[in-house]
């Protein structure tokens, strides 16, 4: 080889070596700020984890309490403090962006799956942070961004409570008497306008004090009470035991139910057939355009849409245990909307919808069938069910668990006898007197709606 060729090959090998050079230096550069972001990102998300499961734990009617918490964590972790901007307290913290110190933060409101109560106890907390690079800014970079999210819901099941035995929650509930009948209410009475008879022989009987569906005292003996939409009641009732039953007048309807529909199985049926097992069972799932009538139901949710006739007939559960008491593996929920227009004729009905009556510390399985303790649910608002429930005469209606139906008028003959144990909530009432029935409603001591936990430790992601 020449010298030339030597002299144009040491070129050459300088220029490789500096390109070399080049190149380690950028790659280094590289891995410094990315592992500076990495690192970033990593305390990101724990903030993020630990301020989402604070604000989920502190939710309740309203939403503010669980931003501010929410706020409060990530302020102590980011280095600022609350108040800020639009979070200025614990009652005045909306979700929305806030910008703080570098920091972006997100906070948004969702519905759990399945839950039951009707505001938001799902936190979605997303924070983003932009900051200065070290070395990658000699490359053109002057700034890192690194951001982590989080998602919690409250830990443990969701109880939410039944308020009361009766509810009319837009007119009267009017229990008139009347011939030999017999009628009761054994646990808190709500009514928008006024409860009992339309005269004072026939009155309304109630015991002073909250008493189970079998005939115990609550415990602690609570006292039976009456809550009027208006200021006064015109309708008349009386103590079975001579003891006072006190009104609290102005009380606004309950609407605690309102977002409690149990979920039935994504499984559609068109016709009867297709809904029956190999023993004839109705099996839970959607109905579409027909209800369940007569037989016996597997244990579970029954979505009833696009039904104009909603005659039960004589029904009941696969698996039945009295009223009143848990059914584990054999309840059985009825869901209805605004699509079904028919009347629901529950006249020989006997379904029971309870469950779970485990108490909230139990930590077995929770709602199991998935009911939430409901046996017929109708909602509320533009997409409830709207109709009329029908009871006949000679009825032998036996519904065990919570009706919410506050859209809904419910009128029974005189000549049955209904029994209704848990919680009913009606529109209005009208049980017509002059018959021989017994219109019976009973109280399940402690009732709650219930809903199982899906998510394990709160953290949903």
């Amino acid at each position: 080889m020449t010298a030339r060729g030597r002299r144009r090959q040491g070129g050459q090998a300088v220029v490789i070596v500096v390109a070399i050079i080049v190149a380690l230096t950028v790659l280094g550069v590289m891995v410094f700020d990315a592992g500076l972001a990495m690192s970033d990102r990593r305390n990101l998300q724990a903030y993020a984890d630990a301020s989402a499961l604070a604000g989920a734990r502190s939710y309740g009617p309203g939403v503010n309490k669980a931003h501010w918490v929410a706020m409060q964590y990530l302020g102590n972790s980011l280095g600022f403090a609350v108040p800020t901007g639009a979070c200025s307290s614990v009652s005045a913290c909306p979700a929305g962006t806030y910008s703080v110190t570098g920091y972006t933060i997100t906070l948004s409101d969702s519905w759990r799956v399945n839950g039951i109560f009707n505001y938001p106890s799902v936190l979605d907390v997303v924070i983003s942070h932009t900051q200065p690079s070290i070395l990658a800014r000699m490359l053109g970079f002057s700034t890192l961004k690194a951001a982590a999210s989080a998602r919690a819901t409250i830990p443990g099941p969701q109880f939410n409570g039944a308020a009361y035995a009766v509810a009319a929650v837009a007119g009267d509930a009017l229990i008139n008497g009347g011939g030999a009948a017999f009628q009761t209410v054994t646990g808190p009475v709500y009514a928008y306008n006024s409860f009992g008879a339309n005269d004072v022989p026939h009155s309304t009987g109630v015991p002073s004090i909250q008493t189970n569906y079998d005939g115990t005292n609550c415990p602690n003996n609570p006292q039976n009470f009456l809550d009027n939409g208006g200021g006064s009641n015109s309708l008349n009732y009386h103590t079975t035991d001579g003891g006072p039953m006190p009104i609290t007048p102005n009380v606004p309807p309950p609407t605690n139910y309102d977002n409690a529909s149990p979920v039935a199985p994504n499984v559609t049926y068109v016709t009867a057939a297709q809904a029956k097992d190999a023993f004839g069972h109705w099996m839970p799932g959607i109905y579409n355009g027909f209800a369940p009538s007569g037989g016996t139901m597997n244990s579970g949710v029954y979505k009833i849409i696009n039904a104009t006739n909603l005659n039960l007939g004589s029904i009941t559960n696969t698996i039945h245990t009295p009223s009143g008491t848990s059914d584990p593996t054999g309840a059985v929920a009825i869901v209805l909307d605004s699509s079904d227009t028919g009347t629901l004729d529950i006249t020989s009905a006997v379904l029971n919808g309870l469950d779970d009556l485990n108490p909230p510390g139990y930590t077995g399985p929770r709602d199991q069938m998935g009911t939430h303790n409901f046996v017929i649910f109708g909602g509320n608002g533009a997409g409830a069910f709207s109709g009329t429930v029908a009871v006949g005469p000679g009825a032998t209606t036996d519904m065990s668990g919570i009706i919410y139906m506050p859209k809904v008028a419910y009128r029974s003959n005189g000549n049955s006898s209904p029994q209704f144990t848990g919680s009913l909530t009606v529109a209005t009432m009208t049980v017509n007197g002059g018959g021989n029935g017994a219109q019976v409603f009973k109280w399940v001591c402690g009732l709650n709606a219930v809903a199982g936990q899906p998510y394990e430790g709160g953290l949903v992601r």
